[in-house]
């Protein structure tokens, strides 16, 4: 038989109003007997609440929204375990959206998220196409946390963020001063402010040391595995002679490029220096391992749910922006020239 509040009222002879006032926490006004008698009873039947019929009574659904571009890239799946665990600490329940990328499923995502009713939502998307209806709708009508996403003009949205432009200028000068002098790039997609970023601290690091910019050895990837192993046979097949070290602008695409070099038995460092950027361990079954910059996605994923917590239950958080900072990690992938 199914437990209702109804019979818990009935096996306490309370009222159910009591009963759901107990389970909601709202107990102020019963007496302290009275609320102990009933959760005891609750215990003691292993009732369940109704999630539907708790949220229509407290105004709360205690879920949020997670919407991230691409699942299959270990950074975003370190965010989510890092989203995951803490609002699970909070007693919260987290729904996963798997964008792909598309504008098209974002906004079908969203309005899924807002017929849940969800608490709120934390964005983390490949789209910077901000002016889209549906998505202003949505920042004004719930909750919502920003990561890696950038909104011209709205600074009033809670953000986290990396220090993009410092990790690629860092990770340059690194390369440079091991004695290379010319570094071929594999961008992420151009439409995303990170990207922009990165390329602009690329570009820095060459200009900084009187180094010519070669757009010729600048390739745009999408941050897949596959367009990081297209784009270096590209590179490799075109424009050997110009390069002695490729920086790639995420580990996945990094990865990509390194199985080219491998398959092609070009050896890393020795022949070509390779670099990354994300520290993504998932990948560690090359040697030497990928010599990277380190975002933190595990304490991304825990800050930013943090804020949207602070949001939901106290109408504010401490700050509208919170950067994390890079730090380079040489796992030997670059040499010394």
């Amino acid at each position: 038989m199914k437990i209702t509040i109804k019979e818990i009222a009935k096996q306490c002879n309370v009222s159910v109003t009591t009963v759901s006032r107990v389970i909601n926490n709202k107990v102020e006004n019963i007496g302290k007997k009275t609320v102990c008698k009933v959760q005891d009873k609750i215990k003691e039947l292993n009732f369940k609440p109704n999630s539907i019929a708790r949220s229509m009574i407290t105004g709360k659904s205690n879920t949020i929204g997670l919407v991230i571009p691409d699942v299959r890239n270990p950074f975003f799946s370190e965010l989510a375990k890092g989203v995951e665990d803490f609002m699970n600490d909070q007693n919260y329940g987290v729904l996963l959206c798997n964008t792909d990328g598309s504008l098209i499923k974002e906004e079908q995502y969203i309005n899924l998220l807002q017929g849940k009713s969800v608490d709120g939502v934390i964005f983390t998307t490949q789209n910077n196409i901000e002016s889209e209806k549906y998505f202003l709708d949505a920042i004004e009508k719930t909750p919502v946390v920003l990561v890696e996403r950038y909104l011209k003009g709205k600074s009033n949205i809670p953000g986290v963020y990396v220090q993009n432009e410092i990790g690629a200028e860092l990770m340059c000068n690194f390369i440079l001063e091991r004695g290379y002098s010319k570094i071929a790039c594999i961008t992420g997609p151009m439409h995303t402010t990170n990207s922009k970023l990165r390329l602009k601290g690329y570009k820095k690091a060459l200009r900084n040391a009187g180094l010519k910019v070669d757009n010729k050895i600048i390739v745009e990837g999408n941050y897949h595995y596959e367009s990081g192993y297209d784009l270096m046979k590209k590179l490799y097949d075109d424009q050997r002679e110009k390069f002695d070290a490729v920086f790639a602008c995420n580990d996945i695409m990094a990865y990509g490029a390194y199985k080219f070099l491998k398959d092609n038995n070009i050896s890393v460092p020795d022949d070509l220096a390779l670099a990354g950027f994300d520290n993504m361990t998932f990948f560690d079954v090359f040697e030497p391992k990928l010599t990277t910059i380190n975002l933190p996605a595990q304490e991304m994923g825990k800050k930013a749910s943090k804020m949207l917590f602070d949001i939901i239950t106290n109408h504010e958080c401490e700050s509208n922006s919170y950067e994390f900072k890079v730090e380079l990690v040489d796992n030997g992938s670059v040499g010394c020239k």
